[in-house]
């Protein structure tokens, strides 16, 4: 967690977005439908190179106020973490330089906003204070408290307290001005959708449960023969009619059995070869006869089956001019900053910020 007034401004998620667009830009038509996480390849924090800046040497001085190498890097770890679940590491790995000089500019903006805030005649109360922070205690999980949660990071509850005002104090005068900015309209809404209809298209997919008699280590050709037989008479009873969630319920030995064996929606590449075989080739509600995999024997049974396509422009109206207000509003915060940056006294400390930068 961050620590310092200027670097929990980071959070003003509008001005965050702006200014790292350049590193991530999500297509909103993509991101419903993608069906795989990839893993997280940074979750160890980056080391750092021994030849770079040190952690406490400033880089840039914004109206007399010190950001360090340190802060920066803390804003870039946060940063690679969120990235490295959108892109390979091959790709990520040439980022570090892009993705340090974006959190450099985003840590300055932070404290010009702080400062034009603070000198506007916006205000926080405390009665909105309060409520934001009933809100947050209420979205913690469960046996987990706020005023744990940062003991356990080193931040005391007041500090955090004032900071978060400063958040809030910074995401009014966000509102403020961008406040007059148009609402996107339809016709571009259908522009951008034309001009970017690859993104709208989607897979094949699959909804489907399943019934396993799970495979052991100690399985022998009798074993694998007796379950073999215990899942042809689960099978018979489907086929008279018995429930297959209940009994997927009863007798399955994968997890999925506490949802009636419900495995959720999944495109091709997402299975092993053989079950995504039967259930790609199966007919909507559809039982399949017994399958064999590495993990053991299944039962299939297919609840959606949905063919490649293109998401129509009525369904993604909505999603496409939020998504394109959203941009309009992040561009009228960037000009403002600019005006900000014009008349502000910013000093580079390390014009050199490449040998900041972990290789």
């Amino acid at each position: 967690m961050m620590t310092t007034k200027r670097a929990s401004l980071f959070i003003a998620a509008a001005v965050l977005v702006a200014l790292t667009a350049g590193c991530s830009k999500e297509n909103p038509a993509t991101e419903e439908i993608d069906l795989t996480q990839a893993p997280d390849l940074f979750e160890q924090p980056l080391q750092p190179n021994p030849l770079a800046l040190a952690a406490a040497d400033v880089v840039v001085t914004v109206e007399g106020e010190d950001i360090t190498h340190g802060e920066i890097m803390q804003a870039v770890q946060a940063t690679m973490a969120q990235l490295s679940r959108q892109m390979p590491p091959q790709q990520l790995s040439q980022m570090y330089g892009e993705v340090y000089q974006n959190m450099t500019e985003t840590l300055i903006a932070n404290i010009l906003l702080e400062n034009a805030a603070e000198s506007s005649s916006l205000a926080v109360s405390d009665a909105e204070l309060n409520e934001e922070i009933a809100t947050i205690k209420a979205g913690a999980p469960e046996g987990q408290s706020l005023e744990d949660t940062l003991a356990a990071n080193g931040v005391a509850f007041d500090e955090w307290k004032e900071n978060l005002r400063s958040q809030m104090l910074v995401g009014k005068l966000v509102e403020e001005k961008t406040d007059d900015v148009p609402e996107a309209t339809l016709a571009e809404a259908a522009s951008f959708y034309q001009e970017n209809i690859d993104s709208f298209k989607v897979p094949e997919t699959v909804a489907a449960s399943h019934i396993l008699i799970a495979f052991t280590p100690e399985d022998t050709d009798e074993t694998k023969a007796e379950k073999k037989a215990e899942l042809a008479a689960l099978k018979a009873q489907i086929d008279a009619g018995a429930s297959f969630e209940e009994l997927a319920g009863s007798h399955s030995d994968c997890p999925s059995s506490q949802r009636g064996g419900t495995l959720g929606t999944f495109g091709r590449g997402q299975m092993v070869p053989a079950f995504e075989e039967a259930a790609f080739s199966m007919d909507t509600g559809a039982v399949s006869d017994i399958v064999e995999t590495q993990f053991g024997y299944h039962l299939i049974k297919v609840t959606d089956h949905q063919p490649e396509g293109v998401r129509p422009l009525s369904e993604v109206t909505e999603q496409l001019t939020d998504y394109l207000t959203g941009q309009k509003k992040q561009e009228a915060m960037l000009a403002y900053i600019e005006t900000l940056k014009e008349s502000a006294n910013i000093v580079m400390q390390k014009q050199d910020l490449d040998a900041g930068i972990a290789k």
